[in-house]
């Protein structure tokens, strides 16, 4: 009988009798270890629902792996717990080829051209517009799939980061980013100006004035914006708000939630808005006050590299 057979009758006596749920050192290890990768993801409107199901999926795959090398261990030849280990034929140590394709370890290659295109699930998309950036200093990270570019996660208190969306006919900016559900407009803002102007009037925001800007020769207005330092936060949930959200606008015509929320107290927001065509483009970039200056200069040096094409 061959050693395939043999693993496959194995697994399934070690199924039929051996124990159906894995030690809880094992399931914590392999919890510990999915966890970490959940954590790792980008947060804010770019933190997926879907990573519980991903961590279901990864604990059954630990399991199934768990069982395989036990069944391994098994077969003859193989050294049983507190058993010798029966002899293997030596093997000769092989140096690996070098790669030739670029690190990403330390994030995205300085000065190369990042794609930030339009792959925002809103609905609403009217065209497929993408933007392009410079990167200029080691350490920033992107989600281009997702219009996200990003330094130390954008999380508090001394990320920095930007997400776009572009190809978009309109937004819901909500009157009161805490109180979201009850204060979303029944009719969308569709220019720049209707987008400035509704985020200028929103409360608690301690807007600045609203500003002419010009980016890759297209006119807009660009207004900065607060989330309130004293406001209650917990756990990475503002506590007082709906859904534990503080949330800027939405997009869908359907789904009353935020599109753009917010990642902690005292995040600054500088959200640049264009017509570029007839399409809006929205990039907001974001940092904090205990932002690094050379991150921040590095993040506005980002957003006015871009340029706009199909």
């Amino acid at each position: 009988m061959s050693a395939h057979r043999d693993l496959d009758r194995l697994i399934q006596s070690f199924l039929a009798e051996g124990p159906m749920e894995l030690p809880d050192p094992s399931y914590d290890e392999v919890r510990d270890r999915m966890e970490q990768k959940r954590q790792r993801a980008f947060i804010g409107p770019w933190r997926t629902s879907d990573m519980n199901r991903y961590l279901k999926i990864g604990l059954a795959a630990a399991a199934v792996v768990v069982i395989a090398v036990v069944a391994f261990n098994l077969l003859p030849g193989s050294s049983a717990p507190g058993g010798e280990t029966s002899a293997s034929p030596s093997v000769s140590p092989s140096v690996a080829e070098p790669s030739t394709e670029p690190s990403t370890a330390a994030g995205l290659p300085v000065g190369s051209s990042f794609m930030l295109a339009d792959g925002q699930p809103s609905g609403n998309e009217i065209g497929s517009l993408a933007m392009t950036v410079t990167i200029p200093a080691p350490g920033w990270d992107g989600e281009p799939d997702d219009g996200i570019l990003v330094k130390n996660d954008a999380d508090p208190p001394d990320g920095s980061g930007m997400i776009v969306w572009a190809g978009v006919d309109h937004l819901y900016v909500y009157g009161d980013p805490c109180d979201w559900s009850s204060t979303r407009p029944e009719t969308p803002s569709t220019t720049v100006d209707e987008v400035v102007a509704a985020l200028a009037a929103q409360a608690s925001r301690d807007a600045s004035a609203p500003v002419d800007i010009t980016l890759d020769g297209y006119v807009g207005k660009a207004i900065t914006l607060h989330v309130p330092d004293d406001i209650a936060y917990s756990a990475g949930e503002f506590t007082d708000c709906d859904q534990g959200k503080f949330g800027s606008w939405s997009m869908g015509t359907t789904d009353l939630s935020p599109h753009r929320y917010h990642q902690g107290p005292g995040q600054i927001d500088e959200v640049w808005i264009l017509d570029v065509d007839g399409l809006l483009v929205v990039i907001d970039w974001t940092y904090y006050e205990r932002t690094p200056a050379d991150d921040v200069g590095e993040l506005r040096a980002i957003v006015e590299s871009a340029t706009f094409g199909q």
